[in-house]
């Protein structure tokens, strides 16, 4: 479920990237229809999804995915972390997938989700991940 997306600019950025991009819109409707809560980041290039539930140790959880299409029928799937220092544009990169179609499997994605849903848990990492990800995370 997206928490956030009855907001007007939530809708707006919705609008805007799924349009473009076949994997935004898998990775958006598996959210969609998810049981765990996602939220919506506006800000930025791309659609980056952060989750919104508390981790199995009580601390909420950080971890965000960032899905950005530099070329048609080119997309590169970010996992990481923000900094929790105030001012701090720092992000902490678990790794990533370059995908170089844009057909995405149902299985992948929620692969994704529940690498994001743990916390970026290294037990739950996709399959396909990346860990030495040459790309940098746009913002």
């Amino acid at each position: 479920m997206i928490l956030n997306k009855p907001e007007p600019p939530t809708e707006e950025r919705l609008r805007a990237e799924l349009a473009g991009s076949p994997v935004a819109r898998a990775v958006c409707a598996a959210v969609e229809t998810a049981v765990e809560p996602f939220e919506i980041t506006t800000e930025g290039v791309g659609i980056e999804i952060r989750g919104s539930s508390f981790l199995p140790n009580g601390l909420p959880n950080r971890a965000r995915i960032k899905i950005f299409s530099p070329t048609p029928g080119h997309t590169l799937v970010f996992f990481y972390k923000k900094s929790l220092v105030p001012y701090s544009r720092d992000r902490y990169s678990y790794g990533g997938i370059d995908l170089r179609t844009t057909e995405v499997a149902q299985a992948e994605v929620s692969e994704w989700l529940a690498f994001i849903n743990s916390g970026l848990h290294p037990d739950k990492r996709p399959t396909n991940l990346r860990r030495a990800f040459p790309f940098e995370i746009p913002e």
